[in-house]
Protein backbone atom coordinates (compact mmCIF):
# COMPACT_ATOMS: atom_id res chain seq x y z
CA UNK A 1 0.00 0.00 0.00
CA UNK A 2 3.18 2.51 1.22
CA UNK A 3 4.49 1.96 -2.68
CA UNK A 4 1.26 3.05 -3.99
CA UNK A 5 1.44 6.47 -2.44
CA UNK A 6 5.50 7.00 -3.35
CA UNK A 7 4.25 6.01 -6.91
CA UNK A 8 1.05 8.50 -7.23
CA UNK A 9 2.77 11.63 -5.29
CA UNK A 10 5.75 10.72 -7.76
CA UNK A 11 3.62 10.90 -10.65
CA UNK A 12 1.61 14.09 -9.35
CA UNK A 13 5.25 15.67 -9.24
CA UNK A 14 6.42 14.63 -12.95
CA UNK A 15 2.65 15.76 -13.81
CA UNK A 16 3.40 19.49 -11.70
CA UNK A 17 6.48 19.93 -13.27
CA UNK A 18 5.37 19.55 -17.22
CA UNK A 19 2.18 21.51 -16.61
CA UNK A 20 5.03 23.88 -15.20
CA UNK A 21 7.14 23.10 -18.45
CA UNK A 22 4.81 23.66 -21.05
CA UNK A 23 3.67 27.12 -19.35
CA UNK A 24 6.58 28.38 -19.30
CA UNK A 25 7.62 27.31 -22.77
CA UNK A 26 4.38 28.57 -24.36
CA UNK A 27 4.88 32.09 -22.99
CA UNK A 28 8.50 31.86 -23.75
CA UNK A 29 7.76 30.66 -27.47
CA UNK A 30 5.33 33.48 -27.66
CA UNK A 31 2.29 31.02 -28.30
CA UNK A 32 0.13 32.38 -25.88
CA UNK A 33 0.50 35.46 -22.85
CA UNK A 34 0.21 34.53 -19.34
CA UNK A 35 -3.29 36.34 -19.45
CA UNK A 36 -4.58 34.31 -22.04
CA UNK A 37 -3.33 30.68 -20.17
CA UNK A 38 -4.90 31.75 -17.21
CA UNK A 39 -8.05 32.55 -18.57
CA UNK A 40 -8.02 28.97 -20.64
CA UNK A 41 -6.82 27.34 -17.20
CA UNK A 42 -9.67 28.98 -15.52
CA UNK A 43 -12.89 27.82 -17.56
CA UNK A 44 -11.12 24.10 -18.66
CA UNK A 45 -8.72 23.36 -15.56
CA UNK A 46 -4.78 23.38 -14.77
CA UNK A 47 -3.78 20.75 -16.67
CA UNK A 48 -1.56 19.64 -19.39
CA UNK A 49 -4.05 18.63 -21.74
CA UNK A 50 -5.50 22.52 -21.49
CA UNK A 51 -2.19 23.50 -22.22
CA UNK A 52 -1.87 21.26 -24.98
CA UNK A 53 -5.38 22.43 -26.43
CA UNK A 54 -4.17 25.68 -26.34
CA UNK A 55 -0.84 24.64 -28.34
CA UNK A 56 -2.92 23.33 -31.42
CA UNK A 57 -5.38 25.83 -31.60
CA UNK A 58 -2.25 27.84 -31.94
CA UNK A 59 0.48 25.63 -33.86
CA UNK A 60 -1.58 22.64 -35.26
CA UNK A 61 1.05 20.57 -32.97
CA UNK A 62 -0.77 17.93 -30.48
CA UNK A 63 1.87 17.94 -27.55
CA UNK A 64 4.86 19.87 -26.71
CA UNK A 65 7.17 17.34 -27.28
CA UNK A 66 5.73 17.63 -31.06
CA UNK A 67 5.73 20.88 -31.81
CA UNK A 68 9.78 20.83 -30.10
CA UNK A 69 10.81 17.92 -32.55
CA UNK A 70 8.98 20.24 -35.23
CA UNK A 71 11.04 23.17 -34.31
CA UNK A 72 14.54 21.87 -33.74
CA UNK A 73 14.50 20.46 -37.41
Amino acid sequence: MEDFGKTFFKEQIDSVSEFDLVWDNLIEYGIANEDELRLVTSINGSNIDTLNSVLYSRTGYRSWEQYKSMIEE
